[in-house]
């Protein structure tokens, strides 16, 4: 008895009855729901900004006699815990005022300013950079009014970025 083994009886192949008709008919159907249903969120706003510009490599030589270089304004925007506006402060690169102009946290004095600071410029026939430093917890909608009201006054030259130079 220990010899024997035993065997498996074959049996008949079944095939498998599969409806594919109906699978391809739901399939049909659920697509043309998601197509028929599906609303793309709206885009946000274009935002004008400008990055840095690698002008000749990593060892270009600025040109000291550079014509029409343009006034670099530095707004920074503080914010409180919460992410809402703390302080807004206006300032020229390279001006002897260390502080320059502070508007605590009102939008409408900062307009004003940009505003009598954009005719100036007009008048002058010059061109600004206008950057914004921007605090880590400022609210985006915050960042996207200071921006609004700095293209508003005609400000094409605008560049966020953070307060902190090492996050640059």
């Amino acid at each position: 008895m220990l010899g024997r083994r035993r065997r498996r009886r074959g049996t008949d192949f079944v095939d498998p009855d599969l409806p594919i008709t109906p699978m391809l008919d739901m399939s049909f159907q659920l697509l043309a729901f998601f197509i028929l249903t599906f609303k793309p969120a709206p885009t946000e706003g274009h935002i004008s900004m400008t990055l840095p510009k690698e002008e000749g490599g990593e060892f270009a030589i600025p040109n000291p006699v550079a014509e029409n270089v343009p006034l670099h304004y530095i707004v920074r925007v503080t914010a409180t815990d919460a992410g809402q506006i703390e302080k807004i402060t206006l300032r020229q690169e390279g001006s002897a005022e260390a502080t320059g102009k502070d508007f605590k946290a009102d939008k409408a004095l900062y307009q004003a300013e940009l505003k009598t600071l954009a005719e100036t410029l007009k008048k002058d026939n010059q061109t600004a950079k206008l950057t914004l430093e921007i605090h880590d917890k400022l609210l985006q909608a915050y960042v996207v009014q200071m921006m609004d009201i700095a293209t508003q006054q005609d400000f094409k030259d605008i560049s966020p970025v953070p307060i902190d130079p090492q996050k640059r």
